[in-house]
């Protein structure tokens, strides 16, 4: 425990810490306080505040501060910037950790703490994972703090409610909030959110994808996100108009949206930005691309392995001279060619910009037409495959659209062993499946939350609100 020795505190403040290079010290004398030390880490703080406060204190009638107290000023400090006072030592260096100044002075018998970070935050950019030709650019940071501001600057709806929840773990505290509109979100949905946070016991948090595991409703058995991940802030403020909860990260520029559906996450930001003629057919192409991720090639398995008489028969003879030489069967070069397309994949991904679009170019063309030219895989194969990788593509949610691109292995599969038998069985037990999902009182295949926003004007198809408008409904 600190006592009123200057030099005690000080050597006992630094033994508890230990040995940190990247610590910074600080020993001034200011009028009639004698010694003061600042404790800092390096690059934590912020020289404007600091030099501020000490001018402040400089400032301080001397015997105001001598004559009061000290059980009072331990609790409500004189101090500016003074966030609380710590008469454990390894309470203070616990508080230096969490970027704040730690400060003694000649004479009290405990430290001071105050907030002096310097916040390194980067600008607002537009959004690199849901990117729109027509809406806002802006997108969320890593702070919560500056995020929850954004949504008050750009909502301005009084009736946002925000609260704060830690994840305590032994000695590490990751702060959570979450964001709702009291009129609009069902207090059923608040209380769950509550419960499922109050049971994360976890120690290291650094994204909110570490938490989806803890708010999903079934995060084993499920391939399909249940929570809706995004770094648009029009999303949100769409969300609360839903009555739906945000949950904000510390460190993290992905801010959770509970509960979603399905049609939800098939739903792109622009969608409502454009004609409604547009973003109707333009959602349609979207389920239609889903399809065809899923159950193009394995359709194409089943014919060409199981049921050739259902093939016309130009196309039947199209596919049997590109596939003359061919050494493997069409699941082997279906196989083939996804593999090797979710390598391209992961490649570009982890490569920088530039050479990242240099790579996919060149694997998708040169080795594309190599593999051809040596008769390993089929012209058709190669036409399918892509068609696959580009039909994936046009699924907003990344998540998503990663579930349908594993689950399309499954099918093909079974598209080689049953054939269009396996394939309706598959259709069929993936139906059931999204059906039977479920989160927070919410079904997955629900129109909730369209219904509720335009009513029968935004499901599927996008209709006119304003026709809504009009007629009072």
């Amino acid at each position: 425990m600190f006592s009123t020795d200057f030099d005690q505190n000080t050597t006992l403040f630094l033994q508890t810490l230990g040995d940190q290079s990247d610590l910074n010290q600080k020993h001034v004398y200011l009028a009639g306080l004698e010694r003061v030390g600042v404790f800092y880490l390096l690059g934590e703080f912020d020289d404007e505040k600091l030099n501020r406060s000490l001018d402040y204190m400089n400032r301080l009638n001397v015997r105001v501060l001598n004559e009061r107290d000290l059980e009072i000023e331990a609790t409500t400090p004189l101090l500016c910037l003074a966030d609380s006072t710590f008469r454990d030592p390894t309470l203070a260096v616990s508080s230096l950790y969490k970027g704040q100044c730690v400060f003694f002075m000649e004479g009290v018998p405990f430290a001071y703490s105050l907030q002096l970070s310097k916040h390194l935050q980067r600008s607002l950019e537009e959004s690199t994972t849901e990117r729109v030709i027509r809406g806002p650019r802006a997108s969320f940071l890593e702070d919560a703090s500056t995020n929850i501001s954004l949504i008050r600057q750009f909502g301005e709806d009084e009736n946002l409610i925000t609260a704060k929840h830690n994840i305590t773990h032994y000695k590490k505290t990751k702060t959570v909030y979450y964001m709702y509109n009291k009129e609009k979100t069902p207090s059923s949905t608040i209380t769950e959110v509550e419960q499922r946070l109050k049971s994360i016991n976890h120690p290291n948090i650094e994204d909110s994808g570490k938490m989806e595991s803890f708010l999903d409703n079934s995060p084993i058995y499920s391939p399909f996100p249940q929570i809706q991940s995004t770094d648009r802030i029009d999303r949100i403020l769409a969300g609360f108009e839903e009555g739906r909860v945000a949950v904000f990260v510390n460190g993290s520029p992905f801010v959770f949206m509970v509960p979603t559906t399905f049609e939800q996450q098939m739903q792109a930001p622009d969608d409502y930005y454009e004609r409604w003629m547009v973003s109707s057919v333009i959602r349609i192409l979207r389920y239609i691309a889903l399809f065809i991720t899923m159950f193009v090639a394995p359709i194409y398995i089943a014919l060409v392995s199981f049921h050739q008489g259902l093939i016309p028969n130009e196309l039947s003879m199209t596919i049997m001279n590109s596939r003359m030489n061919i050494p493997f069967p069409a699941v082997g070069e279906v196989i083939l060619m996804t593999l090797f397309i979710e390598l391209l994949r992961e490649a570009s991904i982890r490569l920088p910009n530039p050479l990242g679009q240099t790579i996919g170019l060149v694997g998708g063309v040169v080795i594309g037409q190599a593999v051809v030219e040596a008769n390993l895989v089929s012209s058709i194969m190669v036409i399918v495959i892509a068609i696959t990788a580009i039909a994936s593509f046009a699924v907003p949610l990344y998540s998503l659209s990663m579930s349908f691109r594993i689950l399309s292995i499954c099918s093909i599969t079974l598209a080689s062993t049953l054939g269009l038998y396996g394939v309706a069985i598959y259709f069929i037990a993936v139906t059931i499946h999204l059906s039977s999902l479920h989160n927070y009182g919410v079904h997955y295949f629900s129109f909730k939350f369209s219904l509720k926003r335009h009513g029968i004007y935004d499901l599927i198809v996008r209709l006119p609100t304003v026709l809504k408008d009009k007629r009072g409904v």
